[in-house]
């Protein structure tokens, strides 16, 4: 097919529609490559910053922090958001409402996890020991409040101003909410109807897929695939999912830790070299129920870029317009366009 040609395309789960316009995009300009990263860099607190080492009375409490094994220090850090959007407690308080409107106190917990002791060294710069602990950081905290509370924890992490991010110093952040959110709850049953209709996992189906045709592949180990989903939302989308059905993000072995930081690590350079380091939104989509076997649900981790905006059609209709093909994006990542 013409890869000039525009395509309504459909979320194979959600059956969301995308069209993918790539006359209207551009293809972007390739940065310097990065330099293997083997060697951390200094260590000098940035003034101002509450997240730089030393700057500890800046901080509410620190919650949880992975230490060195070799030498003194910390590795990462988890804290507590000194603006939370949600309440720790309701304390009696019940909002009014009428038969029209209803309200409730946002309940839940929020913390701020610290990625790194060193100012501006992101994902894409770390060395792959940083990046595991990042991934060892998510699982910690993620099962800390699993096991404690009843709430259920959302991962994510915002790279730059344009994803929403309000520090420099690399950080990622845990919202556990005492409430379902509607658009987890709409995949979720999605991908049990999926199931019922063809007697599978949808997300096993799309990693099969993908391995298959090879045309949407970012990066693969043996354990985990980044690919650009079929109908992605903005250009240079990736989804990182396990090989092997796996519902709960919460359940990833020990042994796959180090394979899926090297892959996240391989994505998020990618996206540096390739692309030119844009903003992006990271997110982990696991099972809201806990513990979680279930055979239709299959966590993913979706790096979304910021490297298009949703004008008056996207508001209007809701559904999204990708200037750019998922093949072509892919090919980009792998380094090939």
């Amino acid at each position: 097919m013409d890869a000039s040609v525009s395509e309504l395309r459909y979320d194979p789960l959600t059956r969301t529609p995308v069209i993918c316009a790539p006359l209207r995009g551009e293809r972007p300009q390739s940065v310097a490559p990065l330099a293997d990263a083997v060697e951390e860099p200094s260590a000098e607190a940035v003034e101002g910053c509450p997240f730089c080492p030393g700057h500890e009375a800046m901080l509410p409490e620190i919650l949880w922090q992975q230490d060195r094994s070799a030498e003194p220090g910390w590795r990462t850090r988890a804290v507590p958001n000194k603006y939370p959007a949600l309440q720790a407690e309701t304390n009696g308080v019940t909002p009014p409402a009428t038969p029209l409107y209803h309200a409730e106190v946002a309940q839940g917990h929020q913390e701020v996890l610290i990625d790194t002791p060193y100012h501006q060294y992101g994902l894409a710069r770390m060395p792959l020991v940083g990046v595991r602990s990042v991934v060892e950081t998510y699982l910690a905290r993620y099962r800390a409040i699993r096991q404690r509370d009843r709430l259920i924890p959302f991962l994510f992490r915002n790279h730059g101003v344009g994803a929403g991010a309000s520090l420099d110093h690399p950080h990622s952040q845990l919202i556990a909410t005492a409430f379902r959110p509607p658009l987890v709850v709409q995949e979720e049953a999605a991908a049990r109807a999926w199931y019922e209709a063809h007697n599978g996992c949808a997300y096993c189906a799309m990693v099969a897929e993908e391995q298959a045709t090879g045309e949407r592949l970012v990066a693969q180990n043996e354990r985990f695939l980044a690919f650009v989903p079929y109908a992605a939302q903005v250009p240079y989308e990736v989804w990182v999912a396990p090989c092997h059905h796996a519902p709960e993000f919460g359940d990833t072995a020990a042994e796959d830790v180090a394979a899926l930081a090297a892959l996240l690590r391989h994505v998020v350079r990618a996206l540096h070299v390739q692309v030119g380091n844009p903003d992006y939104n990271l997110f982990i989509r696991t099972a809201l129920a806990y513990p979680c076997d279930a055979a239709h649900l299959h966590w993913t981790l979706r790096i979304r870029p910021r490297t298009s905006t949703a004008a008056g059609f996207e508001a209007s209709t809701g559904i999204r317009i990708n200037p750019s093909r998922p093949e072509a994006d892919a090919a980009v990542l792998r380094g090939e366009g």
